[in-house]
């Protein structure tokens, strides 16, 4: 085997590795996006899976993300935080380890402790994926909870009007949308109206503030 054929093989290897790790890294945000809408829906009466086609369950984590800043935000910043700790970490350790101080006494004692916690990579990364994974739950419960309430107790704003194909129009305040449906609640009523977009609805127009 020639040098050439042993650095081709080398970047494939990482190519590889790195798509595993991406297809990973989606599934477990497609089954977190999957139970955020579920729990979120749950809490205001509906099955969201009954009303949901396969690419509306493929794009659940980017909506959900996308349509929550805050959950975003974290998601990212997770991201962020776990490449620092197993990337850059190690690398600030090994360059202690090459100072004087660092090596005798107890200095070097803290060093060592804190690269065996750095070897230790499933344990971090299994930290993080348990934080965005309660971060996911804890917002879905949150949002689907105070939103039940408000419809409850007809405490909430109008936020958008729908005008239909027979030329009805209906102000609401939606509570969320897919590509097949709309899902909102009308003034005066406590239950989840649910109309198909496709053949029935001609605008959806938001409102001002």
């Amino acid at each position: 085997m020639t040098e050439g054929e042993i650095i081709t093989e080398s970047n494939t290897n990482k190519v590889l590795a790195l798509q595993d790790y991406l297809s990973i890294g989606y599934i477990f945000l497609l089954i977190l996006g999957i139970f955020h809408e579920t729990i979120y829906y749950k809490f205001i009466g509906v099955n969201i899976l009954d009303y949901s086609s396969i690419l509306d369950v493929l794009i659940s984590p980017i909506s959900v993300m996308f349509g929550n800043l805050v959950l975003g935000f974290t998601v990212v910043v997770s991201v962020f935080l776990s490449y620092w700790y197993l990337k850059v970490i190690p690398k600030y350790y090994h360059w202690l380890g090459t100072k004087k101080r660092y090596q005798q006494g107890k200095r070097k004692e803290k060093l060592e402790k804190g690269v065996a916690r750095l070897k230790s990579k499933n344990g971090a990364l299994m930290f993080i994926c348990f934080f965005v994974f309660s971060l996911f739950i804890g917002l879905a419960i949150g949002s689907g909870n105070k939103t039940n309430d408000r419809i409850q107790n007809d405490d909430f704003k109008l936020t958008h009007l729908l005008l239909f194909k027979d030329g009805e129009q209906q102000e609401i305040k939606m509570l969320g949308k897919n590509s097949l449906y709309v899902f909102y609640v009308i003034k005066g009523k406590d239950e989840v109206s649910i109309a198909p977009i496709d053949g029935n609805i001609k605008l959806i127009k938001k409102l001002k503030e």
